[in-house]
């Protein structure tokens, strides 16, 4: 008796799984299918550009800010190579830095972004484009309760995460500058993992990283990777509505963001992929959400093009 009451509660999964449509469900798509249950990965998109809203010349001192996050009223971000080891307190009302948190015994060798969670802030020392053969990288791990109680410039220690990527040689040979496929200037924190998308000068493609959280000496693990046909600049996740967006640019220097959504749990790249071309000159460093719909742009100096600040809302691509 109790073997086909098995075998019938089997057959009965079978046929509800068996029975599911595998399609496009994402309404904004081309090729949306309205009978879709389980959404696949296979929309297709019109191809769209947008110009955003120019907000903001960034200050000197954010000349190369390579990174932003926005938390407690403030747009926090930090600099690029050889800058500070600080990170910078943002209004984005006045265009003025109110903030300045050093962080005791770190080196900014490349700092390359900036991600967050409900305790810590993590800062990212893994740009590696002069020669790719950094043989390790770095995250600085800094406690929020150390930042958030105080309204002046600050000095904190942060815990210190290592990592190799898992599939990097154990001494890695020197390459001419921008050849790497082992480059990395955006990373997310989604649960309880860090997630880090690479910057392939010599594929074009960005492949996806997890990393533990926890202080301490970890390998990046290779999860999946994606053709965006460019160089992927920047990151940030909306966590309640499970939406991601990337920051780059092709060879031609036209800029772009890339949309992720409707994925399922850490499978980021399984889900909605949507492409959008940007107009305007700047290089595209750093992104960050405002709310789960519109988000920053921030640009390094670059040629006579300032450092700046833009905005972009993203409601019309959310259907």
């Amino acid at each position: 008796m109790m073997r086909t009451l098995f075998l019938l509660n089997f057959i009965l999964i079978s046929s509800i799984t068996n029975g599911q449509v595998a399609g496009c469900r994402d309404k904004a798509a081309a090729n949306f299918n309205p009978k879709a249950t389980v959404n696949n990965g296979t929309c297709v998109y019109a191809p769209v550009t947008v110009t955003p809203t120019l907000k903001f010349v960034l200050p000197q001192m954010l000349t190369e800010n390579s990174g932003m996050i926005f938390w407690n009223k403030l747009l926090w971000m930090h600099n690029d190579s050889g800058g500070d080891a600080a990170i910078y307190g943002y209004d984005t009302m006045s265009n003025t830095i109110q903030r300045r948190v050093l962080i005791k015994d770190a080196i900014n060798i490349d700092w390359e972004d900036i991600a967050q969670d409900e305790t810590h802030i993590y800062v990212g020392d893994f740009g590696n484009n002069s020669n790719g053969s950094r043989p390790n990288f770095t995250v600085y791990k800094i406690a929020k309760k150390d930042i958030s109680d105080s309204t002046v410039n600050i000095t904190v220690r942060a815990e210190v995460i290592k990592f190799r990527y898992n599939d990097q040689l154990d001494k890695p040979v020197p390459v001419p500058a921008n050849t790497t496929n082992l480059d990395c200037e955006a990373m997310i924190s989604f649960k309880n993992k860090l997630y880090l998308f690479t910057k392939q000068w010599k594929g074009n493609k960005t492949v996806l990283y997890e990393l533990s959280k926890t202080a301490g000496e970890h390998l990046a693990l290779r999860k999946d990777s994606l053709d965006v046909g460019g160089l992927i600049t920047g990151a940030d996740i909306q966590v309640s509505k499970g939406r991601i967006v990337l920051t780059g640019y092709m060879s031609s220097g036209q800029r772009f963001i890339y949309l992720l959504y409707g994925y399922t749990e850490n499978n980021f790249f399984a889900g909605n992929k949507r492409k959008i071309i940007l107009n305007g000159p700047s290089q595209l460093e750093a992104v960050s959400f405002i709310n789960d719909k519109y988000i920053f742009l921030g640009s390094e100096s670059f040629s006579i093009v300032k450092q700046r600040l833009e905005t972009l809302d993203l409601g019309a691509f959310y259907k």
